[in-house]
């Protein structure tokens, strides 16, 4: 769902324009940027599944993606940008916890409450719906990309190149199609 991240990361762009944008797509792709050098250093897990959607499985992601964890990381990335002020360093917290509450929907019960937490979310749509996850983060990129294009063209603030920033968010998409999808 990077297309997604992204997309929720422009429109948050678009209501709060004093946000650095790199921040935002820092912050909405935080857990992630988090999760790979976790799996490295041997503390979370993943595994190959070319046969089942989405083409991996995420056997232990407490450490980056529990929602204890994620709302620990959205604070500490949100405090790191206090000196632009209180609203954008919640708007900053709020692009990096969004990347667990649109994780929630697509995964499978994989997100735990906390590290070690034998509960766990996810309503897992990659698997129950192969193609329509898709379809569904589709209509998400269009709702927030249209508000970060109508903002952008109504204020000077931010967003130079609105269609070409949408492009590039369309072809990202494109290019995680089940379609196209080595499965």
């Amino acid at each position: 769902m990077y297309a997604g991240h992204f997309a929720v990361g422009l429109a948050l762009k678009a209501k709060e324009p004093r946000a650095p944008t790199w921040g935002i797509l820092t912050g909405v792709g935080l857990l992630d940027l988090l999760f790979g050098p976790l799996v490295l250093a041997g503390v979370e897990r993943a595994s190959v599944t070319p046969a089942i959607s989405p083409g991996f499985t995420l056997d232990y992601i407490d450490w980056s993606h529990s929602a204890a964890m994620a709302v620990f990381w959205s604070l500490l990335f949100g405090l790191l940008f206090l000196r632009f002020g209180s609203r954008v360093a919640g708007v900053m917290t709020l692009a990096a916890f969004s990347h667990f509450l649109l994780d929630l929907p697509m995964h499978p019960p994989d997100l735990a409450l906390w590290p070690g937490s034998p509960i766990h979310l996810g309503f897992g749509l990659w698997q129950t719906l192969p193609v329509g996850w898709w379809v569904i983060e589709l209509g998400l990129i269009a709702v927030a990309g249209g508000y970060y294009l109508r903002r952008s063209k109504a204020s000077e603030e931010f967003g130079g190149r609105p269609y070409a920033v949408l492009a590039v968010l369309l072809a990202l998409h494109l290019s995680n199609s089940p379609w196209l999808s080595p499965l």
